[in-house]
């Protein structure tokens, strides 16, 4: 039987649709995660048997008007599926500009589900990033004292939660303090009916512990519409359980079409230019392992001689090598490239779309005529043009490689595992991780 959707999420960029999914899958959810808007009978057909679906809408850099369109379609067609809680998911470091699109996208979430009312939970505390008296934090730094101050797309200035989202949305937002979240669901429940009461639609919740996350879910369970990051998939499950709302399907899932790499080498890509992917990369290089640097500018160029590069990496790969492939500098580096762009008419934002797909159109020429054993993917714009281009559709998600970053498996034009890793995600050694896991796909996704 295919049963009631239990959950419908919608999220700003494939890593954090991953982030998300990888947490309901870690709870024993079965977990899908949707590219972009399939048609209907398209999405019927995935999501059959599946609690969960996370839609990877994309919608952080696109324009605000646009960012509201997306939205609502993906609400529209989770509707169809009627769930019985929805989430907007946005990363835990609140990536955003001062326009948006976090607050356009909590709008018209909550236009299209005829809600008056929701909590914004960023926070993660297994991953370090906290929010106190609606300050926000990462690994105990303010966050506009944090590597995402450098953020080449959305540098985070601002660390009052309130303040910024204010700016982004016509609604009225508050805060649901520590003292409330401290004191249990209960008083945090009437904390949020005061609040309401009071004029506010969406209350910014602290929270500084996974406790917290717990006490936050329970609070929150009886809402239908819910926006943070990926903290509800660590809490909300085990509340759904206690309710008796998890059911389990007599409908299987197709099977994994492999569970074994057949001696072909794996393909880490990366464009994100975070403090934790430059150091996964440096560690994958002193590794030994075969690693290839593109030149952003060069990649960008219509002389860029690709066919030798193409047909190296082909070669390792069909020798069983494990190869990266990553455009990533450091900060003085991405500054020189931005400035340059600019002389080209390009601002911040379309210069990293160009990149992202100029990169994924790359990898789409290396994949021609060579079968690999998987493919991991370092930042969420490069994510992005990645799945889009390769056609990957949807994926099954399994257990989290590391907290926020599951193994997934591809259901598009490739049928391999797949990790989609957020930039500022992931130990030094993520990449090896990664790797060991897209080997054993059946050990992570049931």
């Amino acid at each position: 039987m295919n049963g009631r959707l239990l959950f419908g999420a919608v999220a700003d960029d494939d890593t954090g649709a991953s982030d998300l999914a990888g947490m309901l899958a870690e709870q024993r959810l079965r977990t899908l995660l949707v590219i972009d808007l399939p048609a209907q009978n398209q999405f019927e057909e995935w999501s059959a048997g599946h609690h969960a679906v996370v839609l990877a809408e994309g919608t952080r850099n696109l324009r605000a008007d646009e960012a509201r369109a997306r939205t609502r379609a993906a609400i529209q067609l989770l509707k169809s599926r009627d769930p019985r809680a929805f989430q907007l998911k946005y990363c835990s470091t609140f990536d955003s500009t001062p326009e948006g699109n976090i607050g356009p996208t909590i709008d018209a979430a909550l236009e299209e589900l005829g809600e008056e009312f929701t909590v914004a939970l960023p926070a993660l505390p297994v991953n370090g990033r906290t929010t106190y008296k609606g300050y926000h934090f990462v690994h105990e730094r303010l966050l506009s004292d944090s590597p995402m101050r450098e953020h080449p797309l959305t540098p985070m200035t601002e660390p009052n939660l309130v303040r910024h989202l204010s700016r982004q949305t016509a609604r009225r937002v508050g805060l649901a303090p520590f003292e409330s979240v401290e004191a249990g669901p209960e008083e945090l429940r009437r904390r949020f009916e005061r609040l309401r009461a009071d004029g506010v639609s969406i209350a910014v919740v602290d929270c500084l512990s996974d406790a917290h996350v717990e006490t936050v879910c329970r609070a929150s369970a009886d809402l239908r519409l819910v926006t943070g990051g990926s903290a509800f998939g660590q809490g909300l499950p085990k509340v759904w359980r206690e309710r008796g709302w998890v059911e389990e399907f007599d409908a299987q899932t197709a099977p994994l079409s492999s569970t074994d790499a057949g001696g072909r080498g794996r393909l880490v890509v990366a464009g994100s230019c975070s403090v934790a992917t430059r150091a996964q990369n440096r560690r994958f290089v002193l590794s030994g392992a075969p690693a290839f640097r593109v030149e952003p500018r060069a990649l960008l160029s219509e002389d860029f001689k690709r066919a030798s590069l193409v047909e190296t990496l082909r070669r390792q790969l069909a020798s069983g090598r494990d190869c990266l492939l990553y455009t990533t500098d450091e900060p003085a580096e991405v500054a020189r490239v931005q400035s340059w762009a600019a002389g080209e008419g390009l601002d911040v934002q379309a210069l990293g779309q160009r990149l992202a797909y100029a990169l994924a159109d790359l990898v789409a020429e290396i994949l021609v005529g060579v079968e690999v054993g998987g493919l991991v993917f370092a930042g969420g714009e490069t994510s992005g043009a990645l799945c889009r281009r390769l056609n990957l559709g949807a994926l099954r998600v399994g257990r989290n490689v590391e907290p926020g970053v599951p193994l997934c498996y591809s259901l598009g034009r490739y049928r391999l595992p797949v990790v989609l890793k957020s930039g500022n995600f992931g130990g030094e050694d993520f990449y090896g991780r990664a790797l060991e896991a897209a080997a054993r796909p059946a050990e992570y996704i049931f």
